[in-house]
């Protein structure tokens, strides 16, 4: 029966505060995705904050993603790559996401200032396909955090101190 049943393994005490901030994180980064899509607006400053904003946000995610990770035994022994090996879809995701977030919104930016109507710049069909290719990544990403933190709290095994895995380099004095 005792593998029935999964061991209840002690974490620290801020565990369940960095769960949370990671999914509240996550949510401010869809709304501020939301807010940062349709700006009808025609001043450019609009643009640059929205820009920002959605930035911050992604990087406010990965930050909680990342301090929540901090905790496991793989961050603890400084075994970096067994991690994004472990998490290599959200790894991979995360660099994707970043680098489409940045490519739509300068992309977006430098139409907004050759003074190129706002609604006119969902007619250009490069800023179309961009937008559909990052709202795809997007999804993917938000989906790897959440498959990245129901993996976090389904593993009790990268939490626990001692892990069979690991083997101590010196021999057993008998």
């Amino acid at each position: 029966m005792a593998g029935a049943t999964r061991d209840n393994t002690r974490v620290s005490p801020s565990f369940k505060m960095n769960a949370l901030l990671v999914y509240c994180a996550l949510v401010v980064d869809v709304f501020v995705a939301a807010y940062a899509d349709i700006t009808y607006g025609s001043t450019s400053q609009v643009d640059v904050m929205a820009t920002i904003f959605q930035i911050c946000s992604f990087f406010l995610t990965v930050m909680c993603l990342y301090n929540m990770m901090s905790e496991t035994q793989l961050v603890k022994r400084a075994m970096f790559f067994k991690l994004a090996d472990e998490f290599a879809p959200a790894v991979f995701l995360t660099f994707l996401y970043f680098v489409f977030i940045l490519a739509t919104r300068f992309y977006r930016l430098g139409l907004v200032y050759q003074n190129y109507p706002h609604l006119q710049i969902w007619n250009e069909s490069a800023f179309t396909g961009l937008y559909i290719f990052t709202k795809i990544v997007q999804v993917m990403y938000y989906s790897t955090v959440v498959w990245s933190m129901q993996k976090l709290l389904a593993s009790p095994e990268l939490f626990r101190s001692s892990q069979s895995s690991f083997h101590s380099v010196y021999p057993a004095n008998n």
